[in-house]
């Protein structure tokens, strides 16, 4: 990891100090700091800023005029420094689901699609995009989830990442690492009808491949597809809103995988269905979309700053 890689949120002091700031701070001081650092990044423009811009300008119309692209480039940046806030100020102060402040908030629709996959017994793998406040609502909805999930995060995360794992642990479940070990323990729990969850719209520093996203080729994880076409589980896609006074849950039907017939052919063929769920949930609130990395094969890899 060369130096210009080394963000705030890879190492384990500052993150620490960022963590104890949002769960110390009341909110009238807190969004005061939230607002300070959204005009830091729009005026120092680190690469938080360019490679959101880059994801931008894939995911909107190529004539949205630039006024418009630059104001909403500042909300995703505001909305991500937001969600941190929220976050460590809540789950940070061992805040219970139903006081989570602002609140997040799961439909009945989204409850009962949960609750029929539950009851066809054959496992759920959860889908998430990261979209809008993603600690937040992936905290709430293990509450929400009849049975704890299994978490599969990124592979050997940075120090500072294993902090904000481990604040993530408190809610119910368990975030582990992708291992050999941890995919084997995750398709035994699909096997055994429980929850796991995941998320594939962020690319890796390896074990990505070409997919489409947006009509463009992008480079996204994908080894995650392999879980339900071995154990025929359910799949469901989820992402997070905001609408300014609560965050909410979003979610598709739980889809069976679909058999070609050729194993090769399933994989793309069920990459692609999930996808293009993943690229509604974006195209309903591009500034809400939190990736800070090239998605898309035609930009240069870039150092993630907020993860």
């Amino acid at each position: 990891m060369n130096s210009e890689e080394k963000s705030v949120f890879q190492r384990t002091g500052p993150t620490q100090f960022v963590y104890w700031l949002g769960r110390s701070l009341p909110p009238i001081l807190g969004m005061g700091v939230v607002w300070i650092v959204t005009v830091l990044l729009i005026v120092l423009k680190p690469t938080v800023y360019t490679a959101a811009l880059s994801n931008l300008r894939h995911v909107l119309p190529a004539d949205t005029p630039w006024i418009e692209v630059r104001w909403m480039l500042w909300r995703l940046l505001f909305y991500r420094t937001k969600g941190y806030y929220d976050f460590f100020h809540n789950v940070g102060r061992g805040v219970t689901v139903t006081e989570l402040n602002p609140p997040v908030r799961i439909s009945p629709t989204v409850q009962r699609y949960i609750d029929e996959a539950m009851y066809a017994g054959r496992g759920l793998l959860i889908i998430g995009t990261h979209t809008s406040n993603y600690d937040m609502c992936g905290c709430a909805l293990a509450e929400y989830l009849p049975v704890p999930p299994l978490v599969l995060s990124i592979a050997d995360p940075a120090p500072g990442l294993q902090f904000i794992n481990d604040v993530r642990n408190r809610a119910r479940g368990t975030i582990t690492p992708v291992t050999s070990v941890s995919l084997r323990d995750a398709m035994q729990k699909l096997r055994q009808g429980g929850i796991v969850m995941t998320g594939v719209d962020r690319p890796l520093e390896q074990g990505n491949d070409a997919v489409t996203l947006f009509g463009a080729t992008a480079k996204l994880p994908t080894g995650y597809i392999r879980i339900p076409l071995i154990t025929n589980c359910l799949v469901m896609t989820v992402a997070c809103s905001y609408d300014g006074k609560a965050y909410h849950i979003l979610a598709n039907p739980p889809m069976e995988m679909e058999r070609t017939g050729n194993r090769r052919q399933d994989k793309v063929v069920n990459l692609q269905r999930i996808l293009a769920e993943v690229e509604a949930f974006i195209r309903q609130a591009p500034d809400e979309w939190m990736v800070f990395v090239p998605v898309w094969a035609d930009e240069s890899p870039q150092a993630e700053v907020i993860c």
